[in-house]
This record gives structure tokens, sequence and C-alpha cells, in this order.
């Protein structure tokens, strides 16, 4: 994944950006019934998530008026009524301030990570041509033990700590946390870490799967440069391209 960061958008494209975001995720099933948001870092002090409450609509049905303003005590500064902060604002705002290079967090309920961390079955390098998966799977993927909701500052804090620099986790019984440089950058990891889920959740149903050689897991390692003359563009041209297929796939549905 690129180490850049998105272009700023003004704060109306970027509420427009999460609800789309939302969308894919939903419509793509990585969550279910209303549970899941995406949010977007204005500041260092307010961010833009999907809105929960008595209004709330499900993941694939956000629009832009479900997504409000809030700030970093889990305060609602603005958006429409009948809407309020989620209870889990604090896994947002504590993966902000974890790494303050992070633009975007998502948080949704892969029915494939949940499992695997129910069993806990661990998630390898089993595969390696089949999808850009492979590089989590090798920097590894982390599952934090509490399957509790991320409700307040000593959770979120707890989180973040746990998380470290990295970018993905999964969350026992629970689901997932990406950060990312930006709306698409996250949503990409998301996506792609449901992928190595759901690949690795189907191998364990046929047997015991086998790790990649070190000679592949070596080849791996590197991020595609976004600039190789041949194949699939790397870094931010690479997440946005592949952003645009799950936007165009989402569309379908």
């Amino acid at each position: 994944m690129s180490g850049s960061t998105d272009e700023t958008p003004t704060e109306e494209a970027a509420a427009e950006l999460v609800a789309e975001a939302c969308r894919i995720l939903g419509r793509l099933e990585l969550t279910h019934y209303s549970f899941g948001h995406v949010s977007y870092r204005l500041d260092e002090r307010t961010m833009l998530i999907k809105g929960k409450g008595p209004d709330e609509s499900g993941l694939r049905y956000t629009e832009v008026d479900d997504i409000i303003k809030v700030d970093f005590d889990a305060n609602v500064v603005s958006g429409r009524p009948g809407l309020r902060a989620p209870s889990e604002s604090f896994l947002h705002i504590w993966l902000y301030k974890g790494k303050p290079a992070t633009r975007s967090v998502v948080h949704v309920h892969p029915e494939t990570a949940v499992l695997l961390t129910m069993c806990d079955k661990p998630i390898r390098p089993f595969y390696g041509s089949y999808g850009l998966g492979v590089q989590m799977a090798i920097a590894g993927v982390p599952v934090y033990p509490r399957s509790c909701r991320i409700e307040n500052d000593e959770l979120g804090a707890e989180l973040a700590d746990f998380m470290g620099d990295g970018d993905h986790t999964l969350l026992r019984g629970h689901g997932v946390a990406v950060r990312g440089t930006g709306v698409e950058d996250a949503v990409v990891r998301t996506l792609q870490l449901n992928e190595l889920t759901t690949m690795t959740y189907k191998a364990y149903l046929l047997g015991e799967p086998r790790v990649i050689s070190d000679e592949d897991i070596a080849a791996y390692s590197t991020p595609l440069d976004e600039s190789r003359p041949r194949g699939s563009a790397g870094g931010r041209s690479g997440v946005l391209a592949t952003y645009r297929y799950y936007r165009r796939l989402a569309e379908e549905k």
C-alpha cells in the first residue's frame, strides 16, 4: 500500500466520499444490519463519521446526510436531527491519535474475520499472486483479544496501543479495524483484508493450508512501485484503480 496521503478534499466532498465508502462496504457485504462505520479526520479535533441513532441507515444505504461531524470527545458538532455519534467513535478517535498520518478509519464486521477469531485460526501467507492480501499476511494480522464495543477512551487507547503503528487488526468475535491515508486507501485495505480472511477461512474448511515458500514471501514483501513499467500500478495510483473497481462492483449489486 502507498504511504502517500490523499489530496485534501473539502468538507462537503469528504462527506460524499465517506458516504460512498459506506455504501461500497455495505453492498459488498462486509457487515450486516446497521453495524459498522467509516470516518474521515478533518483536523486534530474533528472527524466526519456515519451517524447512528433513531434515524440511522444501514451501511449499504448511506447517503451524505447520514454523515455527521463529531469532535474527539465523541460529541456531535453538526448533523441532521435523529442522528448521534456512534458508541464506537472512540475506536476512530484513538486510532487517529495513535497514528497522526491516518486520515480515514473503517470498522466493519466481516463474517469470515469474526469466524477465524472465534476458532483461533491463524492467518498466514497461504497464497501469493492470487491477491494483495498476501502482504497483510506477511506483515502479520494481529487479533485484539477483547470482544467488547470500543465505547470509551480507555478501550480506545488500549486498542490504539495494541495496534501500535500497524494499519489493521481483527477484533476477536467482533470485526476489523483498519487505518488508511485517505478514505480510498482505508476501503481498499479493508477489502483486501476481507479477501485474506475469506480465502483463509475456505482453506481451513478444506484442510491444513501450507504457507508459501520463503522465496515467494520475500518477493511479495515489497509493495508494488507506482511507476513500474508493466502490470498494474502500485502506490496511490494502484489504490485509486482498485477503489474504482470496487465502486463499480458495488454499483452492480
